[in-house]
């Protein structure tokens, strides 16, 4: 993605999503894709105006609320605060969500509302930039895990030491 100061300065930041459409009589939102049934991705940029950001402290309770439900859910209020953002349906904006880049939305929100509350756009470059190496070598170390984890995972069906029952539970406190 180009986060050069200059696109930053002009456009805000780039975000990708699925591209999606609403299939009726359903009045859902599905991903679209090619003929060879690959996923159609597309970009389009992420600003903070004061209508968004009246509209998320509205909607969250304030700023401090929101901040807090950015930790407890994350993919929740990512969902709801791109909507904000982007002047879409939050059913939309989920299903449009790339599968896995939920650290990379939060990277993207947070530059977006730095440059909103003024901070130059190159720091906000190189904070993007970061950010992103960050979550590309959180997602390697992740998968590292999971391969290591398969290869332990040898101990029979259940992936558990054969042992002894666990004693059942006693009804009275033992006097």
């Amino acid at each position: 993605m180009d986060y050069t100061p200059t696109i930053l300065k002009n456009k805000s930041v780039s975000i990708r999503f699925y591209k999606v459409k609403k299939v009726q009589p359903e009045n859902v939102w599905v991903r679209e894709m090619t003929e060879d049934g690959d996923d159609i991705i597309e970009s389009t940029f992420v600003r903070f105006t004061n209508n968004s950001i009246a509209d998320i402290e509205d909607h969250f309770g304030g700023l401090e609320a929101w901040q807090e439900k950015l930790e407890k859910l994350p993919v929740n209020t990512i969902r709801q605060t791109l909507a904000f953002a982007l002047k879409k349906d939050v059913e939309e904006i989920g299903e449009a969500m790339l599968d896995g880049e939920v650290v990379t939305y939060s990277n993207i929100i947070g530059a977006a509302w730095a440059i909103a509350n003024g901070v130059d756009p190159t720091v906000a470059s190189r904070m993007l930039a970061n950010s992103a190496q960050l979550a590309e070598e959180q997602k390697r170390l992740l998968n590292e895990a999971l391969d290591k984890n398969e290869d332990n995972d040898s101990l029979g069906h259940s992936g558990t030491d054969s042992g002894p029952k666990r004693a059942s539970r006693s009804k009275s406190s033992g006097n």
